[in-house]
């Protein structure tokens, strides 16, 4: 979205006056953010200013700088989210990016926490702690380019929500920049904090709409001994009792359980151009890719071969083959992490962030199959996702018609999810793509009451506008 010229002389007195307070670093000009890539499509950011303050006093500067001016703000993390939560609303509107705020002020091995700036990128705080025999919980395919801060906005999950939770439940303590351009000093480093609302949560996946999280307090757990690996092929409808007998089997030392359809591991795997080798023979009609993580390696491998000899033995499961090195640990885990291959296979398609019951999954992506196929012939479904914890990636390509037909195609996807009591958002968030659908599918007590929260902490709307409500 090109600024009209008026509005972009206006624009370079104001970036002017930035410079002067803050240096030339902290405003990138309109046409250089435009070059910068967005996402895996190759889309660009819109030609807009884009701020990158120092330290939590340039936010703050930089906020009420906006306010005066009639400005908006669209903060930035690490441009991996699926639902134009970057895409400005109004025109009027500035990024905000906390890219030069990476520090890790500290991480303490006794309380097993870490403090940082919300610029922090996830990779370089899984190796900093690790230095320290403890582990970030927090893991997703993006974790090298995926920030702290953007995990927090949209409270993301990543692959061991089974065992730890979503994002909400690494968080102790944040530093929020209202839109006012105050401070909240909301770090707390403790776990039991009962002094009053909470209210932190109420900026852990609020996608930027109601504060700026400018540090985070950060919990941190042992690191593991060992970690087993295996992929698993079966009957879709033994998922459920699969995931059961996992759970109960490994004495909770699972940490992952991410599932695929068919078409997911042969576009990975099969053809001559696939990216990766394909783990299992037999052809199942679902497969598992399951991690256990522990701190006695020995006992715990011979606990994890014992529970997939039995499940086989007891035809739970079809097929099994077990990660035997790192190596071959880190070939399983690359064949689900592998986006980019899944994006060049189908070059275009639309991708959606649903959660789903587990027990109704397979009824659900066998009915949107259905449908799809009933309406366009021609398309393709891919499901895969994070099945403990209900979430399903579900990618939908009918041709080059995709991007045209999407709000279609988005109708059919969240149709089935509604009547199951799922959610058309599972860690993603909202942005601008599902706003619509968010409004339309949500009561209105709720989304009134959204409103409310919106307009008590942002009564101008300077915030990421238009995005949530």
């Amino acid at each position: 979205m090109d600024s009209p010229p008026a509005l972009q002389e206006d624009n370079d007195a104001l970036l002017a006056d930035i410079v002067a307070r803050c240096g030339p670093a902290a405003v990138v000009p309109a046409a250089e953010t435009a070059r910068r890539a967005l996402n895996l499509r190759g889309d660009t950011f819109a030609a807009l200013p884009l701020l990158r303050p120092a330290n939590t006093a340039e936010v703050t500067f930089m906020v009420r700088f906006a306010n005066e001016a009639g400005r908006s703000l669209i903060p930035v993390g690490g441009s991996t989210g699926l639902v134009e939560a970057l895409r400005p609303a109004t025109g009027r509107e500035w990024y905000l990016s906390l890219e030069r705020m990476r520090r890790i002020e500290r991480i303490e091995p006794d309380s097993r926490i870490a403090v940082v700036e919300a610029g922090v990128v996830v990779q370089a705080l899984q190796e900093a702690a690790a230095e320290r025999d403890l582990l970030f919980a927090m893991d997703l395919g993006s974790r090298g380019s995926a920030t702290i801060g953007g995990l927090i906005s949209t409270n993301a999950g990543g692959e061991r929500v089974l065992r730890f939770g979503m994002m909400r439940q690494q968080v102790l303590g944040l530093e929020v920049v209202t839109a006012q351009g105050e401070v909240l000093d909301l770090m707390a480093e403790v776990v039991k904090n009962n002094a009053g609302y909470d209210l932190k949560q109420l900026f852990i996946g609020s996608e930027g709409t109601l504060g700026i999280v400018t540090r985070a307090v950060i919990r941190l757990r042992p690191a593991f001994a060992g970690h087993h690996c295996a992929m698993l092929g079966l009957d879709l409808a033994h998922v459920p009792s699969a995931l059961a007998r996992l759970e109960k089997g490994l004495g909770g030392t699972l940490s992952a359980c991410e599932l695929m359809w068919p078409e997911f591991l042969d576009i990975m795997t099969e053809g001559p151009s696939a990216p990766h080798r394909r783990p299992l023979q037999t052809r199942s009609e679902a497969y598992l890719l399951i991690e256990a993580e522990g701190g006695d390696p020995e006992s715990d491998q011979k606990r994890f071969t014992q529970v997939l000899e039995d499940m086989l033995e007891q035809e739970v499961i079809r097929d099994a083959t077990v990660a035997r090195s790192l190596a071959e640990r880190e070939a399983l885990w690359a064949i689900r992490n592998d986006i980019p291959a899944l994006s060049r296979s189908l070059a275009s398609a639309a991708g959606f962030d649903v959660s789903v019951p587990i027990s109704a999954m397979a009824e659900y992506v066998s009915e949107l199959r259905a449908t799809l196929q009933r309406k366009w012939p021609q398309s393709h479904l891919v499901v895969f996702g994070h099945v403990a914890d209900n979430n399903l990636h579900v990618v939908v390509s009918i041709g080059p018609d995709t991007r045209a037909q999407k709000k279609l195609i988005a109708d059919d996807v969240y149709a089935g999810i509604v009547a199951r009591k799922g959610s058309i958002s599972a860690e993603h968030g909202i942005g601008l793509q599902k706003r619509e659908a968010l409004h339309s599918r949500l009561p209105e007590p709720v989304m009134s009451l959204m409103r409310q929260l919106k307009g008590l902490l942002d009564p101008k709307g300077i915030l990421n506008p238009g995005k949530v409500v």
